[in-house]
């Protein structure tokens, strides 16, 4: 059932509920309080009639010794007077015995054994004979020498039919109110609902793979921030799955790059081999042959070595200890100084002293694939810098070269593995395109962080802000 048919119903018990109690309760109310002033009326009308009866009974001298005697004088009296000639009564004594009577209706005898000389009473009943409704009253004539008993009765039907025009009426009006009712709290709860019903749309094209779609937000209600809480899951949605994408390209983009970078090594190797084994080759070609060989032997073993520790840096735990980073970058300086030097290169090293809590052979690593990437960089007679700095959160390490300088648009991808700005190059200098990703992992494992800044032609900045392994 949809939430507006739930919201409708809901409403409409509710409704009908809190009416049908609230007029049943005025409807009753309204007819007990009518119910009283009739019985009222009936008594006191009871009252005047027997007194008036009484003072006639006086006058004539009636007593209940005489009375059988004077029984016909007095009705005709009673017959004559007009006061009692619309009356309708009876007069008889206590054990039922009638002395003047206008009712059609037997004597109650239950009614006149709960009365006495000195009280009166009442009862409710139903003529079934007629279908009328009655207020019997009773109450004693005194005499010199005894009492009689007057009953009237005061048809009160007119008050239960009034009460069932009421149940009818209402019947018709509670039929009106919940048709009415129905429909604006239909459409009502169907305007509250319009804003789910749009997250509804909005949750079935995530599902079907679209995540551009949002909810409207509209106001600041419940509903309001459950279509902004709703946004945000589908932002975070989106961003995860863009990441996810992202993550499957790379790995494909991995897979290919892995691939090409074994091929080319593995068909130099197949062909110069194949060369040696199936020709008779003059010293000169044989020796050429077997150095490719060899260059590309040592390209494979560079490249499963870096691979290496790529994997290594991802997937075992660091040996956490305090490192002397102006020490570590001294010893990197003087490893790398002799290809520095190969190539006419100077190499500048200016670290100061500080402590930091990681692994000595992984940022080792890290600082000589810097200084490597920077020596593969420049051209010879220019400088290559290596500067260290305390920070108040670690440890900043910069490497600066004044090469070939990095393309604007490529400096998002050089961490990625296997990216190379200048493939033939970099194959020539014996990259494989993984130092930088390295690099990228053994900051990351730092609590670090790696910068780029490079112009064209002027040179490039590699700046890397470390805060040292966390140690619980």
């Amino acid at each position: 059932m949809k939430f507006a048919w739930k919201v409708t119903l809901a409403a409409l018990c509710i409704l009908m509920l809190s009416t049908s109690v609230g007029s049943y309760l005025l409807i009753s109310l309204s007819f007990q309080s009518a119910l009283e002033r009739e019985i009222d009326v009936a008594r006191e009308e009871m009252q005047m009639l027997r007194i008036t009866y009484e003072a006639v009974c006086s006058a004539r001298g009636i007593t209940l010794e005489n009375l059988d005697g004077k029984s016909a004088s007095l009705r005709r009296t009673l017959g004559e007077d007009p006061y009692f000639a619309d009356r309708q009564f009876r007069v008889s004594t206590q054990e039922g015995i009638q002395v003047h009577s206008t009712l059609s209706s037997a004597s109650d005898q239950e009614l006149l054994n709960s009365i006495d000389e000195r009280s009166s009473g009442y009862i409710l009943r139903f003529d079934q004979r007629t279908g009328r409704h009655l207020v019997h009253c009773a109450g004693a004539i005194s005499l010199p020498d005894g009492a009689l008993y007057m009953e009237t009765v005061r048809d009160i039907s007119s008050l239960f039919s009034d009460r069932e025009i009421h149940y009818q009426v209402y019947r018709w009006v509670a039929l009106l109110v919940v048709g009415v009712s129905a429909a604006l709290i239909f459409a009502f709860a169907y305007w509250l609902t319009t804003p789910i019903r749009a997250l509804g749309r909005v949750a079935t094209q995530l599902a079907q793979g679209d995540y551009t779609p949002r909810a409207q937000v509209s106001g600041d209600d419940e509903i309001g921030e459950l279509a902004a809480s709703f946004n945000r899951m589908a932002g975070a949605i989106a961003k995860n799955v863009q990441e996810l994408e992202d993550a499957a390209r790379r790995q494909e983009d991995f897979t290919g790059s892995f691939v090409h970078e074994l091929k080319t090594p593995l068909t130099s190797i197949i062909g110069y081999a194949d060369m040696l084994r199936s020709r008779t080759l003059d010293e000169d070609r044989r020796f050429k042959a077997a150095s490719y060989i060899f260059s590309e032997g040592k390209r494979l073993e560079n490249l499963s070595l870096a691979l290496m520790s790529l994997l290594v840096v991802g997937h075992t735990r660091a040996e956490v200890k305090s490192v002397n980073m102006g020490l570590l970058c001294q010893q990197a300086g003087r490893s790398a100084l002799p290809a520095m030097t190969a190539q006419n290169l100077h190499l500048v090293v200016q670290a100061e002293e500080a402590s930091l809590p990681g692994d000595p052979s992984l940022l080792q690593t890290l600082l000589q694939n810097l200084l490597d990437n920077a020596r593969k960089a420049s051209e010879p007679d220019t400088v290559v810098a290596l500067d260290g700095q305390r920070t108040e959160a670690g440890y900043r390490i910069t490497v600066t070269d004044q090469g070939r300088g990095i393309p604007e648009e490529e400096l998002d991808k050089i961490t990625e593995a296997f990216y190379m700005v200048d493939k033939s190059r970099s194959r020539a200098q014996g990259g494989a395109g993984l130092g930088l990703a390295l690099c990228k992992e053994i900051a990351a494992l730092h609590r670090g962080e790696l910068r780029f800044e490079s112009q064209v032609g002027l040179g490039t900045k590699v700046t890397v802000e470390l805060e040292g392994i966390h140690v619980e």
